[in-house]
């Protein structure tokens, strides 16, 4: 069966916030100082080097939401004299 667009399967990155980061941060570092000496060297290169991106991810400076609106005018609702422009310019089906 095929995905469609904006499934959560998609090869998408998963937001998160600041606190959940930090949190995995610090659940991938307790990981790596509790692994076995015996482990695979490549388990470890991968926990240190996903731990220096999201060290680096973290020192980086937020970004700003305050841009407003990037997608430009919502089709159907920024016509001058739209009746339904008040209510987003979308109809109900349903109503006359």
């Amino acid at each position: 069966m095929r995905a469609f667009d904006g499934q959560h399967s998609d090869n998408v990155a998963i937001k998160r916030t600041r606190e959940q980061k930090e949190r995995a941060l610090r659940e991938l570092k307790e990981q790596l100082a509790t692994l076995k000496s015996h482990a695979a060297p490549a388990i470890r290169e991968a926990l240190v080097k996903r731990i220096a991106e999201m060290e680096a991810d973290l020192k980086a400076p937020p970004k700003s939401h305050d841009r407003g609106n990037d997608r430009g005018p919502r089709p159907g609702g920024d016509r001058p004299g739209d009746r339904n422009a008040d209510r987003g310019g979308f109809r109900s089906p349903r109503r006359g």
